[in-house]
């Protein structure tokens, strides 16, 4: 009896030493997955979310703001610049010895299978603005032959850019002090697809190539989701004009 005793107060105490579950306040919701239709995200843990059959989007998706940075050519580099684009955003930085020459690589090599897409761009954004000036950016796509127009490289006010990683992807960007008392940054490995009406719809991992076949099929799929919405609207409106005439 006295062992049976110990054995239930010992399972008792194990049991109460275990890592009580995370509880996040804010997902007071579910969203069910829906086929052929890529996720939405939104609250701080970027919570996927599937719009209803009314199509109706709630007002706080991650989706990118008004903006404006500078591009690798010295141009102003806006929201109409991502109008009626499939893109593609990665962070990065110029001098950064870790993730992003892998990350680089990785996107180089993936830009042959959507070189046919004409309406999906690449969008690299600095974390370092401070030093990577225009000229460096210049260099850095030298450095890596990068010539593709349709692969952008932006720097600009420092603020703007944290703002739209954290704010918009989710993306912590941490400033440590590195070799030389040099700045260093710990960021996102994450490759970002935004849709042609600026919603955030999917995150991958950049580091290994798997995802990135992933990024590929689903990037079909938010096409053929976008088609499909398309005739809808035509139709609802050729509907609309039928039963408007006289």
């Amino acid at each position: 009896m006295k062992i049976l005793y110990s054995l239930l107060i010992l399972l008792f105490a194990t049991a109460c030493d275990e890592k009580k579950e995370t509880f996040y306040p804010e997902l007071t919701y579910s969203s069910s997955p829906k086929d052929g239709i890529l996720p939405y995200f939104k609250s701080d843990v970027m919570d996927p979310f599937w719009p209803e059959e009314n199509g109706i989007l709630p007002s706080d998706l991650k989706k990118i703001p008004e903006f404006s940075l500078v591009s690798h050519e010295n141009q102003e580099f806006n929201l109409k610049n991502l109008r009626e684009k499939y893109t593609l955003i990665v962070f990065f930085y110029a001098k950064c010895r870790g993730i992003c020459p892998m990350i680089t690589r990785n996107m180089l090599n993936f830009i042959p299978k959507i070189e046919d897409q004409k309406d999906v761009q690449i969008v690299s954004i600095s974390v370092n603005p401070e030093l990577d000036t225009v000229d460096v950016l210049k260099k850095f796509r030298s450095l890596y032959k990068i010539s593709q127009s349709r692969w952008t490289f932006l720097t600009g006010s420092k603020k703007t850019i944290f703002n739209l990683a954290r704010n918009q992807f989710g993306a912590d960007i941490k400033v440590i002090q590195g070799k030389d008392d040099l700045n260093d940054f710990v960021h996102t490995e994450n490759v970002y697809l935004i849709d042609r009406k600026n919603y955030l719809r999917g995150v991958y991992r950049a580091k290994g190539t798997g995802d990135l076949e992933r990024l590929l099929i689903e990037l079909k799929t938010l096409k053929e989701e976008d088609k499909k919405n398309s005739s809808v609207a035509i139709s609802n409106r050729s509907n609309e004009d039928l039963f408007s005439k006289p």
